[in-house]
């Protein structure tokens, strides 16, 4: 029980009894003369060092209640010593019945005056009780001064300890809050990219589609005109009598006969016309001409290189990325069979582009970057040859052939100019792009020019329609 309030009644701080106890707010409670020494050695806001509450000088309060137990605990020692001492004074040697007067050095035990001239003991040394037990207390004190400073230093250490982990977590929440702050800026990022991408996506197939029902309107009225004059010619073919079928000829008829008919046979003082021209002549189905280049096939690839440039502006001054890293994508298939086109750009070596080094382009999607200027025959880098594939010949045959359209970008009097043959169209931009993206896809026969830099579009090609 005496055990278990020691316990109780022990300071967490230097692990002794209670000396002029005072509480924290948070119930804590320690001697006056170690929160006072925590208070002075550390500045700022004071944590209790059990709850890491805070708390400051004015929050402490003396505990008088407490303070009475740890007197009447202390009270109860002192007499539990004094009946030590006391039973000791009336101690017996068990084996002579003798009072234990002396003190052998030798055993560290009691003995009486007949012990000490027994054999067991010859030889030893022996003081007197009283002077054995002086001798003996300078020891314990000795060792209980090294404990009680060992106890204080290692209550040092435990405070220390305990205000290490309160700057762990403090730590460990300010990288959580900077994390959080650095996904929500790149989960801004891709979420504005996506809504971009989905504005430029939907703009482009508006336009397509308003293109592709015009011309579905266009052609509508060709059908009902067509369905019309129909109607009127088998109207005509229903009469049995000559003199009726001869004035819807003249009526109907003729006119109708003459507008469809080619101008070279319209002489029909001869002979009747024979050849007729047709409505679907200059008409079309018009396809899904847009495009978003290599977002297209390559789309977190793309985003995550626009993505570096944001990150680049975060970036301490140590940590750098590789201005000239490059993207280069090439996405190859199988399906292209004899009789289709075929796409040619020029090899890069390590020095630039060169002339008359041309290598085939591999049905699929491919896409590479030039610097603008700053290689060696960027030109070329920039320049993508369009071969209309014949039947029966050869890749080789084809390369090496003249029957080839150059589509390139080139650079006018701080202009930028597109350039298919030698048709030049002129591209409104702001500025000249520092390095300029090359999409080909030979599936759809399409060459889209890109600003690296931000990933925008250019100018989009689409080979046969000329």
């Amino acid at each position: 029980m005496a055990s278990t309030l020691s316990l109780c009644v022990m300071c967490p701080v230097c692990l002794s009894d209670f000396n002029d106890p005072v509480s924290l707010p948070c119930e804590h409670v320690f001697c006056r003369q170690c929160i006072t020494s925590y208070l002075e050695s550390h500045e700022g806001a004071h944590k209790c060092p059990e709850c890491r509450q805070n708390f400051t000088r004015q929050d402490l309060k003396g505990n008088r209640v407490l303070r009475n137990v740890v007197d009447v605990l202390q009270q109860q020692k002192l007499k539990t010593r004094q009946q030590t001492a006391k039973n000791a004074e009336e101690m017996l040697c068990s084996e002579h019945m003798e009072p234990l007067k002396l003190f052998c050095e030798n055993d560290q035990r009691l003995v009486c005056l007949i012990c000490k001239e027994g054999e067991k003991h010859r030889g030893h040394s022996f003081k007197p009780v009283k002077e054995a037990m002086e001798i003996s207390e300078k020891v314990v004190r000795e060792a209980l001064r090294f404990i009680l400073h060992d106890n204080k230093q290692m209550g040092d250490m435990i405070l220390s300890q305990m205000l290490e982990i309160t700057t762990s977590k403090e730590r460990a929440k300010r990288l959580e809050e900077k994390m959080h702050v650095q996904f929500n800026k790149m989960h801004d990022f891709l979420r504005k990219k996506e809504e971009e991408m989905v504005r430029q996506l939907q703009k482009q197939a508006s336009s397509a589609e308003v293109s592709m029902r015009q011309n579905a309107s266009f052609l509508s009225k060709l059908q009902i005109n067509g369905n019309n004059q129909e109607s009127i010619l088998e109207s005509g073919l229903q009469m049995s009598q000559p003199e009726r079928f001869s004035e819807w000829w003249s009526e109907k008829g003729f006119p109708l006969v003459d507008t469809i008919t080619l101008s070279e046979n319209k002489d029909i003082k001869s002979a009747l016309p024979t050849k007729f021209k047709s409505r679907l002549d200059g008409t079309r189905v018009i396809s899904d001409h847009f495009t978003l280049g290599p977002y297209e096939t390559d789309l977190p690839l793309i985003v995550w290189r626009d993505m570096l440039g944001s990150v680049k502006q975060d970036l301490s001054d140590t940590s750098t990325i590789d201005k000239d890293l490059k993207l280069t994508i090439k996405k190859e298939s199988h399906l292209q069979s004899q009789g289709e086109d075929y796409f040619a750009k020029f090899q890069k070596f390590h020095n630039g582009y060169k002339d008359n080094y041309v290598e085939n382009i591999h049905p699929g999607q491919v896409y590479w970057e030039v610097d603008v200027g700053a290689e060696a025959g960027w030109e070329h880098g920039l320049t993508v040859r369009y071969y209309p594939k014949e039947k029966n010949v050869s890749v080789w045959q084809t390369l090496f052939s003249k029957c080839f359209e150059n589509i390139s970008l080139s650079v006018k009097n701080d202009r930028l100019y597109a350039v298919r043959g030698g048709e030049e169209t002129p591209i409104v931009t702001q500025i000249i792009p520092s390095r300029v993206g090359v999409y080909v896809d030979s599936e759809k026969r399409q060459v889209v020019f890109c600003n690296a830099d931000n990933m925008s579009l250019l100018h989009t090609v689409w080979c046969g329609d000329k």
